[in-house]
């Protein structure tokens, strides 16, 4: 990046990117959080936790915290909330009896599809507002900045993930 380009990137509080960001997931993860409270009793963790356990499960709990922005203590508060509620199993990992892997109930995979129909939903009605061609532009953009994120601070995907880049097809977890 050369000066000129630089100057481009706005720097105050309200044109940061991981401030707008932020703003914008928090919109977002509250709105499903007042939907999903009273019907499933899901807090924004309960239901970001099942979500990575659906998406990528069975995994460890540290593995879980890789993928949520949570700290571990609050990855365990939440497993063992999710345990109780009957979502979420624990079993002892077949190949490597010290470890205890995470998988969704028949219960908890229910509710998982059920709040997944409605962040989808969510989802493509604020997408909504993108055409085609600014809504790929966009995924390439997140892809790249990712990407970038990666390289300059590590990557925290566990490496078992079968990640694949977002397109305007896929779904986002």
């Amino acid at each position: 990046m050369n000066r000129r380009e630089a100057d481009l990137i706005r720097l105050t509080l309200e044109q940061r990117i991981t401030y707008r960001f932020a703003i914008i997931s928090k919109r977002l993860t509250d709105r499903l959080a007042e939907m999903h409270k009273p019907k499933y009793g899901l807090n924004v963790n309960g239901w970001k936790v099942m979500t990575v356990v659906g998406r990528f499960g069975p995994l460890a709990a540290f593995e879980v915290g890789q993928f949520v922005s949570l700290d571990p203590d609050k990855v365990s508060r939440t497993v063992d909330l999710l345990v109780k509620q009957g979502y979420v199993l624990r079993r002892q990992d077949k190949a490597d009896r010290r470890r205890i892997s995470l998988s969704l109930s028949a219960k908890g995979q229910k509710v998982h599809d059920e709040i997944e129909k409605v962040r989808c939903a969510l989802e493509v009605r604020f997408l909504s507002v993108l055409d085609r061609s600014e809504l790929s532009g966009l995924y390439t953009t997140l892809d790249k900045l990712e990407a970038s994120v990666d390289a300059a601070f590590g990557s925290v995907k566990a490496a078992k993930s079968p990640v694949k880049k977002t397109s305007i097809a896929t779904e986002s977890a």
